[in-house]
């Protein structure tokens, strides 16, 4: 009988040994794994930014550092989700600490998303859902640098890229492009900065050659693509210069400078994008792209926002009516739109932020302001500014407001954004 029991025994711690070998295994792989399920509810979010699908459904993910007590303290890089216009939010995804990181995320629908994170060495993690977040799959790749920042961009479920921009100077921009084919199982680098034999400079891009094709990338930056060949790189030759607009005709093997042309009005200066170009069907040749514009002069009362709009799949652009000041915007059709414009104040201020939001139905030749006693100002508080607009048709929208803490309010409007109402955003298990 004794021995019976030693033998059960042995039976049984052998089984359990199994199970755990065969669990890791599978994350070993990059099998599916089901979101976390923390034990306590983790702390109210403050977002970094929020993509709506519609006015119930939507995706956010939340700053990685705020400041309490006089000291930044470190959040989990999260994803999270909600199915009730954002009243409440359930953490899907942590990515802590499987990276200390940079986070990027982006969503195709209700239920599609992507999101890679950087650790503090090579490896970069691919985190992929199709089920809203239930569960995630995830691959890695190994980076040949360590990597400051990276941007993604899907086209379908099965077709995407990534941006990953390694740790660099502030003279220089570097950029490693891949592409993935079967959904972010796998990916392929497909460019670099690396491969040009030319390390461009500010100074140098008044030169002719600068806009010749060029067999590699010229920056790194923020990546859309449109197709499976049309696409845009918005980046700078230096963390302290302007931005340029780059286009590939090829699915990323070759890259050309695309200008934003000064309107005929205007007095000397540059247009600077602040976006990437925004498709909102898929068989249309309609879209916009937003850009700064930055006098000579550098006095501020000049400085404005502008719409360039393409009618040929963003081959060439045209300039719409200028709004004051620089700003942030949301577009849900090519015709309708919305900036908020900001009064100039200094970066350190407590003071209110003072501004108006706008209105278009043309496409950025009209503008029409659509403040009232309730709308966008009276939440801004302690050096506040609007930082994201997101709407999803033409009376539901979230605009995020965030002061130098990292510290955010959520707003909404159901009317178009003449009234607005801070949003409580509560944590579900």
């Amino acid at each position: 009988m004794r021995c019976f029991t030693a033998q059960l025994w042995v039976i049984c711690v052998a089984l359990i040994l199994s199970g755990v070998l065969v669990g890791c295994s599978k994350v070993a792989r990059g099998d599916i794994i089901p979101s976390p399920k923390p034990a306590q509810l983790p702390p109210a979010p403050e977002f970094d930014s929020i993509h709506m699908i519609d006015r119930e459904i939507g995706w956010a993910q939340n700053a990685g550092a705020v400041f309490l007590a006089n000291d930044w303290v470190s959040r989990d890089k999260a994803i999270w989700r909600t199915t009730n216009c954002g009243q409440s939010w359930t953490q899907v995804l942590c990515a802590s600490p499987a990276t200390t990181g940079t986070v990027s995320a982006f969503f195709l629908g209700s239920t599609k998303g992507w999101v890679a994170a950087a650790d503090d060495s090579t490896n970069v993690t691919i985190f992929r859902t199709k089920d809203g977040g239930k569960s995630w799959t995830r691959s890695q790749l190994r980076a040949p640098q360590i990597i400051h920042d990276s941007c993604l961009s899907f086209t379908r479920a099965d077709q995407g890229w990534l941006m990953l921009i390694p740790d660099h100077g502030m003279n220089s921009s570097p950029g490693d492009l891949y592409r993935t084919r079967d959904g972010g199982a796998h990916w392929r680098k497909v460019n670099s900065t690396g491969a040009s034999p030319h390390a461009w400079i500010w100074e140098e891009a008044a030169l002719p050659e600068f806009e010749h094709l060029h067999p590699y990338l010229v920056c790194g930056g923020a990546t859309a693509f449109r197709n499976d060949s049309t696409g845009w790189v918005c980046g700078s030759l230096a963390s302290t210069t302007p931005g340029f607009l780059f286009i590939p005709p090829d699915g990323g093997l070759n890259w050309q400078l695309q200008h934003l042309s000064l309107p005929a009005s205007f007095q000397p200066g540059r247009m600077e994008p602040i976006g990437l170009p925004q498709f909102f069907q898929r068989d249309t040749d309609e879209g916009i792209v937003p850009a700064q514009y930055h006098p000579d002069d550098s006095h501020a009362s000049n400085f404005c926002t502008l719409i360039y709009r393409t009618h040929d799949g963003g081959l060439n652009w045209q300039p719409t009516t200028p709004v004051k000041f620089c700003g942030v915007w949301s577009f849900i059709t090519v015709k309708k739109g919305w900036i908020w414009s900001p009064e100039p104040h200094n970066t350190g201020s407590t003071a209110p932020v003072k501004g108006t939001l706008y209105r278009t139905e043309d496409g950025g030749v009209l503008w029409k302001p659509t403040g009232t006693e309730k709308g966008l100002e009276q939440y801004l508080t302690q050096g506040e500014d609007i930082v994201q607009l997101e709407f999803v048709d033409g009376e539901y929208g979230w605009a995020v407001a965030r002061d130098g803490h990292n510290l955010t309010q959520l707003l909404k409007t159901t009317d178009g954004g003449r009234t607005w109402n801070a949003t409580e955003r509560k944590m579900q298990q």
